[in-house]
């Protein structure tokens, strides 16, 4: 029989896996990859100029560096995987399914929200007795 210090440490390691196995399915690793990549850009970057200069080269998407390519490769496969192709009925079903537009809202003007919210609150009623 195992100790209580056992099964707690067994039931760590098996929310950590289940975890991790959800964030996998979830694709983040590209998301952990990318921020790497982007690290490892800035840090090139900023070396050769300012620091304005390679947050823009960073994310502006022209300067592109190996990982962030892969990066890009590797969550369009997999979102290829994930989604299946569909059949005919399927997007029939979906047009039947989706309501088409309807009107747009209209949301009363700031200012009469706030000219009636800045008005004094009434007055508590008297209280009986504490005279």
């Amino acid at each position: 029989m195992l100790s209580s210090a056992a099964r707690h440490s067994r039931l760590h390691l098996v929310q950590r896996g289940v975890v991790l196995l959800l964030c996998l399915a979830l694709g983040l690793q590209w998301a952990l990859v990318q921020g790497i990549a982007w690290a490892e850009m800035f840090i090139d970057f900023a070396s050769e100029g300012s620091v304005i200069e390679a947050v823009e080269k960073t994310f502006d998407g022209q300067h592109a560096c190996p990982l962030c390519k892969k990066v890009r490769e590797g969550s369009q496969d997999s979102k290829r995987k994930q989604t299946p192709q569909e059949d005919d009925s399927v997007k029939e079903l979906d047009a039947v399914l989706i309501p088409p537009a309807g009107k747009t809202m209209h949301f009363v003007p700031l200012r009469t929200v706030l000219i009636t919210r800045s008005e004094m609150p009434e007055p508590p009623p008297p209280r009986r007795g504490l005279v």
